[in-house]
């Protein structure tokens, strides 16, 4: 057993086909099938049940995906700490996210990366709205820029996590309900960050579906008092799940949005301007983010 056996299991794993894994590695569907056919006869074992769309994994391929993952993480600390002693693995790099994507999923990217990489030094920078995003990242005043949904004209970008949002609500508000939709929460008075920002954009893309004004009762640049000023009944919040399981073991109501609002939170940079420490940041970024996109399975 090798560690591109244990990638190609990994990546059929988390996409559940063979085609989708084959797309993600760069290599071709036989060779990848091939591969893991060996694998299985090596092992004994079938990791994987063919269906007619995709595939799912079986017992034995279950019991082995958490220590392939482990390994192939080894396999790259064992690599980041040879490079991080020569040239290579020193540096620095500039990102610049709203808080709410740094929190998730910048901080365990950042953290990761700098396991791999001790000497590189990282400059987190908040923008003042969506579009200094795209600007600071343009102009190359930043390597990285991280907000919700695909960057327009020239920038690259790749897809990282997906959030779903939820309501957010004082303790005892709407007791009698189980979800909600955005009108209904408008009475209690919505507290959201300022426009231009990616959840001002979000909050105002639902209530212009929903036939609402585009109106909150509490603009805050403080993405920190949010839940304090929901707790204290000035109104209530769309928040990213992870936000509001933290709100919730405060006190709040946490309600699922009908219908789902699901934020795509995209890694973006310069096409062709990537170093090598920024290029292996890409990387790491996605093989950590990889298996909490979770890829629709294909044939």
């Amino acid at each position: 057993m090798d560690r591109r056996q244990l990638e190609y299991f990994v990546a059929v794993a988390e996409s559940n086909s063979f085609t989708a894994a084959a797309r993600s590695l760069s290599i071709a569907q036989p060779s990848l099938s091939h591969t893991i056919a060996a694998l299985e006869r090596e092992l004994g074992v079938t990791l994987f049940e063919r269906l007619p769309r995709g595939v799912r994994i079986t017992e034995a391929g279950g019991a082995m995906l958490e220590p392939a993952r482990r390994v192939l993480r080894s396999f790259a600390l064992v690599h980041g700490a040879a490079r991080s002693a020569n040239d290579a693995g020193y540096g620095k790099i500039t990102i610049i996210s709203n808080t709410l994507w740094a929190i998730e999923p910048l901080v365990g990217v950042v953290g990761e990366f700098r396991r791999l990489h001790p000497a590189v030094q990282f400059v987190v920078t908040h923008p003042e709205r969506r579009s200094d995003v795209i600007e600071m990242v343009r102009s190359g005043a930043a390597d990285f820029g991280v907000l919700d949904g695909e960057p327009p004209g020239t920038l690259a970008s790749r897809r990282l996590v997906d959030h779903e949002l939820v309501a957010v609500l004082p303790p005892r508000a709407l007791p009698d309900l189980a979800s909600v939709t955005v009108g209904q929460l408008v009475p209690l008075g919505l507290i959201c960050t300022p426009e231009g920002s990616d959840l001002r954009a979000i909050l105002d893309a639902r209530l212009e579906a929903d036939g609402q004004r585009t109106e909150v009762a509490v603009e805050t640049a403080h993405l920190a008092s949010l839940v304090p000023l929901i707790l204290a009944g000035a109104g209530a919040a769309l928040l990213p799940e992870g936000l509001a399981g933290e709100a919730e073991a405060k006190g709040a109501r946490v309600l699922r949005m009908e219908p789902r609002t699901v934020s795509e939170v995209h890694l973006v940079w310069r096409q062709g301007r990537l170093t090598p420490i920024t290029e292996h940041f890409l990387t790491v970024a996605t093989d950590l983010c990889r298996r909490d996109l979770g890829v629709a399975a294909e044939p």
